[in-house]
């Protein structure tokens, strides 16, 4: 017995001289007592709480303010609520605990959180070490807002990609909104034909003109929306014309980089006036997959899904095989190779991972 060992059992003073040891019935159970310690408990295991005959009440999470802490919304009423002990031994594979839009089950006698209902589903981005560490921007939602511009800074069609890769494998709806158009060049409109023949919602907006804002209204209203997309891309801006009475904080460009400054500096939910709610998160540089969804990418890349029923193989990575629809649509000109390489970037990047 080594060391680390010992340490979990305390023995009481036996005297056990004298005593055969083939006599094993005179060496009682109870004549050695574990020392109990705390284990950390699975996921699973935190669904429901032994103290769930107490007095909880449904709430949700409005702001995340450390691992412990959060704001939570409870019968239209918003105030601080803390975790519970048992909450902090479970195994989370998450970097916080608690996320925007979780459902919680809470203690409404000292405001304890006791439970996490299970997530139907997540936006997430990943850390890009080796270890993986999810990073869940909002939980809980219906569609997603992925919000570029046409310049300062412009847009990255692989950036776009990458949120629309994790929309789609998280059964999140999409819409692509392309803010400062009173900047955009023809040929930068036609672009994003590409998203349009894929089924995707593209919306063009400005706040300067306020082209857009009643059609991104209208899809907005009684939704449950996350806004996200890079710094500087004019996200705060755009959502103060939505709803002026928020009046969040905005910034300029980087004369310097070029890239946007981060104004929103936490994740959190708001009510819209004209009904749903939004999740404004801060602008964002990166947005990493996780390894474990590399087998899933090639069915989620816009267009795919269609070109990929007449592959040779059925689990086609599109990249080395032959007979590979989606390469042969590339070579034909009926699919873009602009977003063909995109995906080989995307596919890349998790081999490296």
């Amino acid at each position: 017995m080594n060391k680390k060992e010992k340490k979990r059992f305390k023995r009481k003073n036996l005297r056990l001289k004298n005593l055969n040891l083939d006599k094993l019935s005179n060496f009682e159970d109870e004549e050695v007592i574990e020392d109990k310690r705390a284990v950390q408990k699975n996921l699973e295991q935190s669904s429901k709480s032994s103290k769930s005959n107490l007095n909880l009440g449904a709430a949700r999470v409005v702001e995340v303010l450390s691992n412990n802490r959060c704001l939570v919304q409870y019968n239209k009423k918003t105030f601080e609520a803390v975790i519970s002990g048992r909450l902090k031994q479970i195994g989370h594979h998450t970097r916080t605990i608690l996320a925007v839009g979780d459902l919680v089950n809470m203690n409404l006698e000292n405001n304890l959180i006791e439970e996490i209902n299970p997530r139907h589903n997540t936006l997430s981005r990943f850390t890009e070490d080796s270890f993986q560490k999810e990073i869940i921007l909002a939980a809980n939602i219906d569609q997603v807002v992925i919000t570029s511009a046409f310049a300062n800074p412009g847009f990255r069609i692989g950036l776009i990609d990458r949120y629309l890769c994790a929309a789609a494998i998280n059964e999140i709806t999409p819409i692509i909104c392309i803010n400062k158009s009173d900047l955009a060049e023809p040929e930068q409109i036609a672009e994003f034909d590409f998203y349009r023949e894929k089924g995707i919602q593209v919306i063009f907006t400005s706040a300067e003109t306020e082209e857009g804002l009643e059609e991104l209204k209208i899809l907005l209203k009684d939704k449950e929306t996350v806004f996200s997309g890079s710094s500087g891309v004019g996200k705060s801006t755009l959502i103060n014309c939505l709803e002026p009475g928020l009046n969040l904080r905005v910034a300029e460009v980087s004369e310097y980089s070029n890239k946007g400054m981060h104004t929103t500096t936490s994740t959190k939910i708001v009510e819209w006036s004209f009904g749903g709610f939004l999740v404004d998160t801060p602008g964002i540089r990166t947005f990493t997959l996780h390894s474990k969804h590399k087998e899933l990418i090639p069915r989620a890349f816009p267009g795919f899904d269609q070109l990929r029923k007449d592959c040779k193989f059925h689990n086609c990575t599109h990249t080395h095989e032959i007979k590979c629809a989606v390469k042969q649509a590339v070579d034909d000109e009926k699919y873009s190779e602009e977003h063909y390489l995109s995906y080989l970037r995307i596919m890349e990047s998790l081999e490296e991972i």
